[in-house]
């Protein structure tokens, strides 16, 4: 039995909160325990942990090097891994005026790292080919979400003659792209399609006022649950300017709702033959894949998405306890040499 810290700075994080339940799982607790460790942003001293394996789920900066340094020099038997939930190729573009210097501190962050868990594909192609991260240390593990009652919800029934009635849901801030997915309604018959959002976040003020005049709009605030309104959704549309990954589509799947996602990051990882990936950027191109889910068979797809988010989470799973694994072949070398 191994033991694992996991590092956190902000409980504010849901979807990286609620995907630690994974480690709840019983394949995990016949392995290992876990415990979560809470650390200030501004730390710049680690603790010595009694743990065989630290997970840090913090974001990388700069100002956390010093932190990391000493993470490594007081904990020196430990395997040191960071999950990278933040940075992709598409939060690069958008929010990065220096790219070589956010690139090479990427590089000294990795290198103080055993391993990089990377959340998709997507993401580690990008800390490979472009930031320039040593291949060896780059493993992909998705995320997971602790809704597993999501299972149990009936499947989306066949439309007949009403409107596709969409859904989305998340932080009301400009990365999750709502503003323009409420526009692109503006162009959509309320007889083909309804959109309905619930969520909070800097920008709810400016998404209420959006929706104020368009009867098949419902911006709602937030909710703990998202299973009802997934219940009485067709689909789930995921717009984000960028996105590591995506629990929202995740959870879709799992209630077996088809979802239509921005073609960026992970997010088309999720879709396999359970929906469609298409340009988001603007209002008119979220309009053309709304039209798209008017015409689809959005009960098969969503059929064909819970299919295949159940046997992602049993990859998950494995990829995690290979790690403990490995872990544990470190830890047995270490007992043997000492």
């Amino acid at each position: 039995m191994i033991t694992i810290a996991h590092l956190m700075d902000d409980f504010a994080m849901g979807g990286v909160t609620r995907a630690l339940t994974l480690f709840e799982e019983p394949m995990i607790k016949r392995q290992a325990c876990s415990e979560i460790v809470p650390v200030r942003s501004s730390a710049r001293l680690a603790r010595r942990l009694q743990a065989d394996l630290i997970v840090d789920h913090a974001a990388l900066s700069w100002s956390r090097l010093p932190f990391l340094i000493s993470l490594r020099a007081r904990n020196p038997k430990a395997r040191i891994v960071h999950v990278e939930h933040s940075y992709t190729r598409a939060f690069e573009q958008r929010e990065v005026s220096a790219t070589v210097r956010f690139r090479a501190m990427l590089r000294i962050a990795a290198s103080l790292f055993d391993d990089i868990v990377c959340v998709s594909d997507a993401q580690r192609r990008w800390l490979l080919s472009e930031v320039g991260v040593d291949p060896a240390k780059l493993r992909v593990i998705y995320p997971w979400t602790d809704r597993s009652e999501l299972f149990a919800l009936p499947g989306a029934k066949p439309r007949a003659d009403r409107p596709v009635r969409l859904l989305t849901y998340g932080r009301y801030a400009g990365v999750k792209n709502f503003a323009e997915l409420i526009t692109a309604m503006r162009f959509t018959d309320p007889g083909k399609a309804q959109l309905t959002v619930f969520g909070d976040g800097p920008e709810r003020a400016l998404l209420e006022a959006l929706a104020a005049d368009l009867p098949h709009v419902q911006v709602h605030g937030p909710s703990p649950d998202p299973k009802a309104y997934l219940a009485d959704c067709d689909a789930v549309i995921v717009p984000s300017r960028y996105e590591a990954f995506g629990l929202v589509a995740t959870e879709a799947r799992m209630a077996a709702r088809p979802v239509i996602v921005a073609d960026i990051d992970g997010l088309p990882e999720q879709v396999g033959k359970g929906g469609y990936v298409a340009p988001m950027n603007t209002a008119t191109d979220i309009a053309k894949a709304i039209r798209w889910a008017t015409r689809a068979d959005l009960a098969h797809l969503g059929a064909a998405a819970r299919r295949g988010v159940k046997s992602q989470h049993t990859k998950i799973l494995h990829l995690w306890c290979q790690l403990i694994q490995d872990v544990h072949s470190d830890r047995c070398g270490q007992t043997v040499s000492g």
